[in-house]
């Protein structure tokens, strides 16, 4: 569709897309005449919650974790719950009233609600004083009370108690059902809204009534401040207090696990076991290698004094002394023994140390007795083997006392190493336990400081919380003194305009679903034949236009047509038939073939115009006067009889020109134009150019196939405002076999617009403004430019 087309489009339509609009808009108008005046308040807060205080030094900004609190605030604004203590609030204030005040609620509204509040309901109003005035420290009065706050707390808890006590009461109905001023649903007009990416939470109201809006807005924000500080700060507190829980319990167990390790240490002796095992260690392994040397030692004396022994012998005096000196010999190693003891575990005391002296003193009274029976056991002074006396003797006795010595001293060291084996069987498993308590104290220990320091960013992060859950009021809720402007001129706008957009819209998509030829273009498609010409619709509201010199126009361009065609033909017989058929009725067919038989005769050509019927359907059609088409702005639908394109047949067309015939039975099987039975024969007589034959309706009537495929030309008409069938289809193409290349079509009853694509403008009255905007439309900006 052009640009043109849609201009046009509207203009056809213009009187309804100015009619419905304006009765939607007066609808609206009326529907609106009676409004109610709305007043609205609101208030700012600042909730800090991305740009507030801060303990924690680290804290970095996180825009989605500020925004999912704003969501969070914003979730709560809407909260059932607070919407419940809002109303209850609001209620428990106007009860508490005796009588209207506006600052709190208007007198009509004051009135009905004490129409609807049960008697019951009186029961739970605590009021026990009448008003409460507020002064300054001057003692200038400030503002004066009607209740007060601890009766106002027990009305609102009273009825708290009674609203969850059923969901009959009186309180709960109102809240739950359609109360304009104390119904959640009245409350879900508060609007909660973040300014841009702000901190600041923008609140409104709007109401019927002053005092509800304001005192909703003020009530509105202690509660959300009030929860919104308890609800996270509860959060908080739990966490805190579920730390501080656990760091008593891991004190406790750690205090017990050292309390083991003292018992365990004080059990064993240990005052430091690291060092302790050291020690003991290094004294086993030196004793374990002197006993290791003195065994060494031993041997090799053992053998000295045997070798010593075996060189010397003796008589049987010598036998008898030695026997007392081995006697000596053994007393002298159990005094080395008891010496040897003694010093190991001598404490230095005077009574060890003078018993050390007493034995070690026995011990040489008993070595100089030795000494003396031996030098009395060799009174020779060689030995067996020629050795002096002298010089064996004094070798075997330090032999002897060295090989005593070292008895007593190996003694002494395996008692020693045997008890320190004892202790050492104590010692190893003491020290495992001892790893395992000191594991669980550093498990234990570990476990306390991180929970401790879990609990100091507990109370760190309980301190933030407090500061961030701190909302400050900023703009206080004002209270409102004009209604809100009315939106009756946008809504009245609005309808007419939306009005206007729906009914061209039903246009446009009328136009784009129209299925009818509408003209010659439309028609080749939907036909797929040629075109041979469109003739407009005559009617007598085409007042602009010359309809005579249009309508002569399109005919001079069907007989060009005409005169094309029969001039591409080589066959110069005579006369050349022509047939004019329409698959329905009232098409116009014998107008048409009447004007060209009409066209025919002016340039001096023998034509014959043979019509199936004589009824004149001008007569015949009802003149109607439809005065809606008049006030809708459309084209009248009545055509112009008196027009010379619709003038009878016979008014120009003499008697040997045109005539009828008769339709019989064998209609459909003649072959050619002498087998019709007209009612004038002596039209025959003369020579003719022209013979124009008018089938009737061929899909009620059927068609001559012979005649049709003798005929020269066929000529088939259509009504621009007829859709084209499956029916109409089907015939066709059976036409179409027979005679395609003869086969045109000529589309009647146009719209006047529809001829400027043959003719171009059309010859009309318009004013140079009217002729520019035109072009302009068509983007034809040098159209008048002349070369």
């Amino acid at each position: 569709m052009s640009l043109i087309s849609f201009i046009r489009l509207i203009l056809r339509h213009k009187i309804i897309l100015v009619i419905i609009p304006f009765i939607f808009g007066v609808l609206a108008i009326l529907l609106t005449s009676n409004r109610i005046l709305v007043f609205e308040s609101d208030t700012m807060l600042f909730t800090g919650i991305g740009s507030g205080s801060s303990v924690e030094m680290d804290d970095k900004f996180n825009n989605q974790a500020n925004n999912n609190a704003f969501d969070n605030l914003l979730n709560l604004v809407k909260s059932r719950e607070i919407k419940e203590e809002v109303a209850i609030r609001l209620l428990a204030q106007h009860l508490l009233l005796d009588e209207p005040n506006k600052t709190y609620i208007s007198a009509p509204a004051f009135n009905n609600l004490k129409k609807i509040v049960p008697d019951e309901i009186d029961s739970y109003i605590v009021k026990s004083k009448d008003s409460t005035q507020v002064t300054d420290k001057s003692g200038r009065l400030i503002t004066t009370k009607l209740w007060s706050e601890e009766d106002y707390e027990r009305t609102v808890q009273n009825l708290f108690t009674l609203m969850k006590s059923s969901n009959k009461n009186f309180v709960y109905s109102l809240l739950n059902f359609h109360h304009k001023f104390y119904s959640l649903e009245a409350l879900s007009k508060v609007k909660a809204k973040r300014m841009f990416s702000s901190d600041l939470l923008k609140l409104s109201f709007e109401s019927e009534d002053q005092g509800i809006c304001h005192q909703t807005l003020k009530i509105y924000n202690k509660v959300i401040i009030k929860r919104h500080k308890d609800l996270m700060e509860n959060e908080s507190d739990k966490v805190v207090k579920y730390f501080e829980a656990k760091l008593q319990q891991s004190e406790a167990k750690l205090k017990q696990i050292e309390e083991e390790l003292l018992k365990f240490n004080q059990a064993n002796s240990f005052i430091n076991y690291e060092e302790q095992s050291k020690a003991f260690a290094n004294i086993k392994e030196d004793m374990e290698s002197k006993y290791r040397n003195g065994l060494v030692q031993l041997a090799g004396s053992n053998a000295s004094v045997k070798r010593l022994e075996e060189k010397l012998r003796v008589q049987e005096l010598i036998q008898k002394k030695n026997s007392d000196v081995i006697d000596a010999k053994n007393k002298l190693g159990n005094l080395n023994y008891k010496i040897a003891m003694l010093e190991s575990k001598s404490d230095y005391t005077d009574n060890s140390l003078q018993e050390i002296k007493k034995l070690k003193d026995e011990a040489q009274i008993l070595e100089k007795e030795i000494k003396v029976s031996v030098g009395e056991l060799y009174s020779f002074r060689n030995s067996v083997d020629g050795v002096p006396v002298d010089m064996v003797m004094p070798d075997w006795v330090n032999k002897t006392v060295e090989l005593e010595d070292l008895k007593a001293k190996l003694d002494v060291i395996d008692t020693q190493n045997k008890e320190l084996d004892k202790k050492f069987d104590n010692f190893a498993p003491a020290g495992a336990n001892l790893k395992k308590i000191e594991r669980e104290i550093g498990v234990s220990e570990q476990k306390y400081l991180e929970i401790l320091k879990a609990l100091n960013l507990a109370k760190l992060k309980f301190q933030d919380i407090q500061l961030k859950s701190n909302i400050k009021i900023i703009d206080k809720p004002y209270f409102p003194l004009q209604a809100i402007p009315s939106k009756r001129k946008i809504i009245v706008t609005v309808i007419t305009l939306l009005s206007v957009f729906i009914v061209l819209a039903v246009i446009i998509l009328m136009e784009f679903f129209d299925n009818t030829l509408k003209n010659d273009v439309v028609a080749t498609k939907k036909l797929n034949i040629q075109s041979f010409g469109m003739l407009p619709k005559i009617s007598i509201s085409n007042k602009d236009f010359d309809g005579i010199v249009v309508q002569d126009r399109l005919m001079d361009f069907i007989m060009y047509n005409l005169n094309h065609y029969f001039n591409g033909k080589k066959n110069d017989e005579k006369p050349k038939i022509i047939t004019v058929f329409s698959t329905s009725n009232d098409e116009g067919k014998s107008t048409i073939a009447g004007n060209i038989a009409k066209k025919l005769k002016k340039r001096g050509n023998k034509t014959l115009f043979l019509n199936h019927s004589n009824i004149n359907k001008n007569e015949a059609v009802m003149h109607l006067n439809p005065w809606y088409y008049k006030l809708l702005g459309y084209q009248d639908p009545r055509v112009d009889y008196s027009h010379p394109f619709l003038e009878s047949v016979q008014n120009y067309l003499g008697p040997k020109e045109y005539t009828t015939y008769s339709l019989k039975k064998s209609f459909e099987d003649m072959e050619s134009y002498t087998d019709l039975e007209v009612d004038n024969p002596q039209v025959y007589e003369r020579e003719l150019d022209y013979i124009i034959i008018e089938f009737p309706n061929i899909l009620t009537k059927g068609y001559p196939v012979e005649l049709l495929k003798n005929t020269d030309l066929a000529l088939m008409v259509c009504r621009s405002n007829r859709l084209w069938s499956k029916a109409d289809d089907n015939i066709l193409m059976n036409i179409k076999e027979l005679i395609q290349p003869k086969l045109r079509f000529i589309i009647n009853g146009v719209a006047f617009d529809e001829v400027e694509s043959l003719l171009g403008e059309l010859p009309k009255n318009r004013s140079k403004m009217r002729k520019k905007i035109k072009n302009i439309m068509r983007f034809q900006f040098n159209s008048t430019s002349k070369i």
